[in-house]
């Protein structure tokens, strides 16, 4: 039995109804309120990416390098690319790459559940995803619908706020066909100025659409918003009292307490990943107040680098998980510096520094 996440993408495929902000101040929001949280970013123009303060120049990696079929060193573990934004939040970046993707999956059945299979990779689950969706219906979004036990639906309170909103309906209901799994679907009303008569109807518009599924917790029109977006930061961390972040803190336990405590709303991590290109290795390192951990072997060059680091799962707990064909591998592990073999493997082997070696065979 894995370990559960609840998976929730934000999705609109029409333009400046709030989306990338509503993705990243949920996720930032399930952080402020103690939830171990992933905000990934699908959406190639990265609006979420910057979002939440990051700079292209701090993404080595991102979610093209965790999707990509390409069999070079340009492919990585979900795990490999996530860069800490605040506590308890992690992003997942885009890029620009990220447009090209669909171009490799041509004819591949497999390809709409490609995400689905990456968080159940995951070698340390999130108690809460929140996927930003590109503003179009194509292959990335169809991936963040497979994997996602929700759906929230952005709609700004405008004319043309619901056109289109049909379209993604007709897709989740292609998943539920070739897939038999259907996400909940919920309408999230957005840019809201209760003042108005015209907002008034609109909400009564999209009730009549989406019936018991649109959400109470309205999103209000806020200058905090902007304030935030210009600065990178959510908005509950720019002005924690304002309107904007407590309808996002609403937003939250409102979500939470419709979908965390559904079956049918989380995803189970696996334990056993299996890729295309073979087996998956987990190597785990247990080492209290130490700054950085290395694994470097054989199937790396014994090169140090941002791809050779482990993960600090929990406080002393470091872990790295490799691609690893069949043969004999010879490995170490570099703590602050010192080169140590594996506690975890009893084969050592003699190498020709005078030193030892752990070695790993892989049938």
């Amino acid at each position: 039995m894995g370990e559960r996440m609840n998976v929730i993408c934000v999705s609109n495929q029409k333009g400046g109804c709030g989306k990338t902000t509503t993705a990243i101040n949920l996720a930032a929001s399930f952080a402020a309120m103690g939830k171990k949280s992933l905000l990934i970013d699908l959406d190639p123009q990265a609006h979420a990416t910057f979002g939440v303060g990051v700079r292209q120049d701090r993404v080595e990696a991102s979610m093209y390098n965790v999707l990509t079929e390409q069999s070079d060193k340009k492919r990585k573990f979900l795990e490999d690319v996530i860069i800490p934004v605040e506590e308890r939040l992690d992003l997942a970046p885009s890029h620009i790459l990220l447009s090209t993707i669909e171009q490799e999956f041509t004819n591949k059945d497999e390809s709409v559940s490609k995400l689905y299979h990456v968080l159940r990779s995951l070698s340390f689950p999130y108690e809460a995803v929140v996927i930003d969706c590109p503003p179009s219906l194509g292959f990335l979004t169809f991936n963040a619908l497979r994997a996602s036990g929700s759906v929230i639906v952005p709609i700004e309170l405008s004319a043309f706020s619901l056109m289109g909103v049909d379209k993604l309906l007709s897709m989740i209901e292609l998943i539920r066909v070739k897939l038999q799994y259907t996400p909940k679907v919920y309408a999230l009303p957005t840019l809201v100025d209760a003042r108005t008569k015209f907002s008034q109807h609109m909400v009564r518009e999209i009730g009549q659409a989406f019936g018991d599924q649109i959400l109470s917790s309205f999103i209000h029109q806020a200058v905090a918003v902007k304030e935030s977006q210009a600065k990178g930061i959510p908005v509950w961390r720019h002005q924690p009292k304002s309107r904007a972040a407590v309808d996002y803190q609403m937003l939250a336990q409102e979500i939470m307490n419709k979908t965390f405590s559904q079956p049918s709303a989380y995803l189970e991590a696996s334990n056993n990943p299996q890729t295309s290109e073979g087996p998956v290795r987990d190597f785990t390192f247990t080492a209290p107040g130490v700054r950085e951990v290395h694994l470097v072997g054989d199937f790396n060059g014994w090169k140090m680098s941002s791809d050779s680091l482990l993960w600090q799962k929990e406080e002393g707990v470091w872990q790295k998980r490799v691609f690893l064909g069949p043969g004999r591998h010879r490995y170490k592990f570099v703590v602050d510096g010192q080169w140590v073999t594996d506690p975890a493997n009893d084969t050592i082997e003699p190498n020709p520094y005078g030193d030892a070696d752990s070695v790993l065979e892989i049938q």
